[in-house]
């Protein structure tokens, strides 16, 4: 019997082809193909054979390295994609009950009787074709999965698992959109509790500190400080594929994937903002022209607009109407800033199946750089200037803060050392400021400084993971008896003083050099001569 990898083509010169069909969990890697095929170039089948066999076993050794780079599904995994969906799911009910006229007693009728016919058909349809219905979830599963390179299989327990408890989520989201629109006054926590009761899963630990209503009696228990429940207005318009609701799914990816909280955040703004300029439509009506009437917008609005007193209270619209002048408004690389995270959401979407084509593609504005908007490096005589033993001393080891009597800061050291070694390494600030004692080792003799990715260290991209000599300028000025000195007293860090923020521990650093001192010496320049 011909084996299904063989395959033999007369129409092709009369020869064998070895055929793989690739697995449906990892289709994603190969485009979405189904299978691929290679030409033996033969026509003698005990030889092809041979080959065939040969071939169909570095296939398999390759689809199993695949997925050995892959995440397997984990309880914890299981967990946090329950609450991202059951945040989806409270959110659609919002927007079910924002979409319910409330006022009249026949659109409450309305509202509760499409309720109960979509349960039914669920219902119908898990007890009619249980089979059909599984396969429906798991291509929602599927995506969900491949977008968070976590490896498919559906024959797994926890697959199954989760699958049967997103089943029971959309069982239960029913009663949510009833308890909402009948006005019974349960919360958003009071649904997530009832979530966690029925998956049987803790999912939302924080709840335990809450208050909780006394079933036995419906009395509430009385606190001292109110419970603030806070709902964002949702529009009446707002579909199940709504920007928002999509976006809200796009960023809680973000987050179980390992994205830091400022980037998640930068996006969110980013996407609300867009929202507010085209309207919570549904995601499949996006068009280029609504892309292009949003960088229109954006093109008269200014930086920082939520931030600055003059401007915070301004919706878009009077933001807008103002026309402010040139100098007043955004810069073209900002607005592209936006449409890049713009384009991210656009691919996500594309890949989910939630819009055919991206249309924030090739979207961005076409800027010519200048040398004013280029980073440019100092001079020697501004080096000069800056590394005036006299005055570089004073503004570092020896500086003495205005709010302290006696005595420097104690960023003294840190100061001192970063400037001079951005000059010998070419360092970026971040990578500095984080570094860790375990990063400056010694390799055949020669020291060097680590640029790693840890749970302790972040690096800008995948190529800045390097490592760079530590030049013999640095080591004749005692670096590395600093740092030696440091190993002994037991730090972890090499400028263990600094403290890290939400951007990490470059914040005093940058301050420092770009507010203070390159500014007293007369070389700064925003933007353009900086740390």
């Amino acid at each position: 019997m011909e084996s299904p990898c063989l395959v033999y083509a007369s129409s092709s010169g009369n020869t064998f082809y070895f055929r793989s069909k690739i697995p449906s969990d990892l289709r994603e890697h190969f485009g979405g193909l189904k299978e691929f095929r290679v030409s033996l170039k033969c026509n003698i089948k005990s030889k092809a054979t041979k080959v065939v066999r040969s071939l169909n076993k570095t296939v398999s050794r390759l689809y199993e390295q695949i997925r050995l780079g892959m995440k397997e599904l984990s309880i914890e995994d299981i967990k946090e994609i329950l609450r991202t969906e059951i945040r989806k799911q409270i959110l659609h009910a919002h927007h079910v009950y924002e979409g319910t006229n409330r006022w009249e007693e026949d659109g409450i009728k309305q509202s509760l009787k499409t309720i109960d016919q979509k349960e039914s058909n669920l219902k119908d349809a898990i007890k009619t074709d249980l089979r059909s219905y599984q396969g429906e979830v798991d291509e929602k599963l599927d995506a969900i999965l491949q977008s968070l390179d976590i490896q498919s299989n559906k024959n797994s327990v926890d697959f199954k698992k989760l699958r049967n408890l997103f089943i029971d989520l959309y069982l239960m989201r029913h009663d949510w959109m009833r308890e909402l629109i009948n006005q019974t006054g349960k919360t958003d926590e009071d649904f997530k509790r009832d979530a966690q009761t029925k998956l049987g899963l803790e999912l939302f630990p924080e709840l335990s500190d809450l208050p909780v209503l006394n079933q036995s009696n419906t009395k509430t228990i009385t606190v001292s400080e109110p419970i603030q429940i806070s709902i964002s207005p949702l529009s009446s318009n707002a579909s199940e594929d709504s920007l928002s609701l999509s976006s809200a799914t796009y960023l809680d990816r973000k987050k179980i994937g390992g994205k830091r909280v400022k980037e998640v955040e930068s996006n969110r703004s980013v996407i609300n903002d867009f929202i507010k300029i085209t309207g919570d439509i549904a995601i499949s009506l996006l068009t280029k022209k609504m892309v292009s009437n949003y960088i229109d917008v954006q093109n008269k609005l200014p930086p920082h607009r939520n931030k600055s007193p003059k401007y915070r209270e301004l919706n878009i619209q009077e933001l807008v109407d103002l026309n402010l002048p040139e100098q007043e408004i955004q810069t073209p690389l900002n607005i592209n800033n936006k449409l890049t995270k713009l384009t991210a959401f656009g691919n996500w979407a594309v890949k989910q199946g939630l819009i055919p084509s991206n249309p924030f593609k090739d979207m961005k504005l076409e800027i010519k750089k200048t040398l004013k908007t280029q980073r440019q490096p100092f001079t020697l005589a501004e080096l000069k200037k800056i590394l005036k033993p006299e005055l570089y001393l004073h503004n570092t080891v020896d500086y003495q803060h205005s709010i302290y009597k006696t005595g420097g800061v104690k960023n003294g050291l840190p100061y001192y050392w970063v400037f001079i070694l951005g000059i010998f390494s070419g360092l970026r600030t971040n990578e500095m400021a984080q570094m860790r004692l375990q990063d400056v080792r010694k390799e055949s003799n020669i020291w060097f400084l680590h640029v790693e990715e840890s749970e302790q260290t972040r690096v800008k991209t995948l190529n800045a993971i390097r490592k760079v000599p530590v030049h013999p300028q640095l080591i004749e000025l005692g670096f590395i008896d600093y740092v030696t000195d440091l190993r002994k007293k037991k730090k972890d860090r090499v400028f263990w003083e600094l403290t890290k923020t939400r951007d990490g521990y470059a914040k005093h650093l940058s301050r420092h050099f770009n507010e203070k001192y390159l500014r007293a010496v007369g070389v700064w320049e925003r933007n353009v001569k900086v740390l």
